[in-house]
This record gives C-alpha cells, structure tokens and sequence, in this order.
C-alpha cells in the first residue's frame, strides 16, 4: 500500500508539472476512467456530456465516530475533472453492492458523516491540499472546465465516498461500486399494460460501474485489503444506464413513484 502522505506527494508532483506529457509524471495512484459514448446517449434531447472521472481502490480503516466510538469503515478517494466545454453541477452516489454468488446481496450507500468525513481527510491527505469534499459538499461546487494540454489533476475536484455499515452486514469477496451523477445521461422506456389502464415508466441513469475484489474476505481488515476485479482481462471499469426508478400511471390519474432498489 502507498503510505498516505507518498500519495499527497504525488498528487501534489503532478498538480506542479501542469502541462507536462503523461509519461513523464510520477506513477498516480488513481485509476482514470475515460467517458464512453453509449447508444442511449442519443435519446437525451439536449446531448449527453460525461464528466472525466479516477479513483483509488475502495480502503478500509478504523475511526472515531461521535455516536459508536471507534468503527471501521469503508472509503474511496476519487476525482472529476471536465472536458464537457461548460462548467457542471454533480450529484454523486456511490452504491456498493456485494456479488459473492453463494452470499446474501447486500446494498450499501455513501454516508458522509462528518467527524468520519474529517477523519479520513487527515489519513489521506495531512496537508490539505487536495481539498476532498464530499458527496454533499461537492453538489455545491462549479465543476471548471479543464484547460487543454493541462494535466487533469492540477484542475480536478477531489472527494470521498464513505461507506459506514459494510463490515456489519457484510464480509464481501466481490463487489461492484456504482457511481451515479457523473453524466446527465437518462433514459426513459414506457411499457402500455392495456389491460390495467396503466403505463410503466422506467428510468435509467448513466452510471459507472466498478468491479472489485476482497481475496481475503473477511478475516481481516487490512486498509489494503481490496483490489480491482479485472474480470479475466475484461476491465473492471464499464459505463451502462441503470434503472433508477419505477412510476406507474393510470388513465388521467398523475404519476405515482416508487422507487426501485
């Protein structure tokens, strides 16, 4: 595992290189993920944009909370950064679900609690200067359009997905993240049940979905514990729109939600 302030280090190296060639940067330790064009992308009337988007493997790490004492956690660091040609407004959610065959599903959703929030900005960045918000604090922030030729990183909004409650219902060995308000991709399908009066609307969000892995499951919980799931040399990294919601509506009656998990 890179120790904590190696990774400010580097982050901060390569903020300074600005527009120097990606070969000759120190090693990141985030992954970047490209957006990828999709065929749902066209069925948004006023043009999809994807935001640029890298992480560091999910960490495990043990802090105090005000309520439980000390608990042990599960975080993501990450970055966005905006090639869209005009500044954006996000509204991330990072959803964990476990996908051990022989195991019970379980569904986890970022909790920015703040003291935990705090916590884990002093382990990963002592310094400051990455400025790590979270998925509440970066909703209320321009994502800036990044300059051409300019290493991302150096215009990049950095921040923390925090999952409180993983160890206590789960001990995953595989598990996807995905990462929803990267994109303004939606989709929308309509399905006509003559039969009831009704119509079935689905929508689906673009949506990022990363597959990782946990070779020692349980037994311990190491900060380095969890790697990424490759998938055989298929990548671990796959942009797809996934359903968001379920409405139903009946003949001259108005839509009636229900959200679908």
């Amino acid at each position: 595992m890179t120790h904590p302030h190696r990774r400010t280090f580097l982050a901060l190296a390569a903020t300074a290189l600005g527009g120097m060639a990606s070969a000759q940067l120190p090693e990141s330790p985030f992954r970047n993920v490209d957006p990828t064009a999709l065929s749902l992308d066209t069925l948004t009337r006023d043009g999809v944009w994807t935001l640029h988007f890298a992480y560091m493997t999910p960490r495990i790490a043990t802090v105090d909370t005000p309520d439980k004492g000390k608990k042990t956690v599960w975080y993501m660091p990450y970055y966005v950064y905006n090639k869209s040609g005009q500044p954006r407004t996000i509204f991330p959610e990072f959803e964990l679900v476990t996908k051990d065959p022989d195991g019970v599903m379980m569904r986890s959703y970022d909790e920015p609690q703040p003291s935990v929030v705090d916590a884990l900005r002093k382990l990963e960045d002592p310094l400051g200067k990455l400025d790590y918000q979270t998925t509440i604090s970066i909703s209320k922030l321009k994502i800036p359009v990044a300059k051409p030729d300019t290493y991302p990183q150096s215009q990049a909004v950095h921040g923390l997905a925090v999952w409180l409650d993983v160890p206590d219902k789960a001990n995953p060995n595989n598990f996807s993240v995905y990462v929803t308000g990267l994109s303004n991709g939606l989709a929308k399908k309509e399905t006509e049940d003559k039969a009831r009066g009704e119509t079935k609307v689905e929508v689906s969000k673009k949506t990022l979905k990363i597959d990782f892995r946990r070779p020692v499951g349980g037994s311990t919980n190491r900060s380095d514990d969890i790697r990424v799931n490759e998938n055989n040399g298929l990548g671990a990294e796959q942009w797809i729109y996934r359903e968001a919601s379920v409405t139903t509506r009946k003949a001259g009656a108005e839509l009636k939600g229900e959200k679908k998990d």
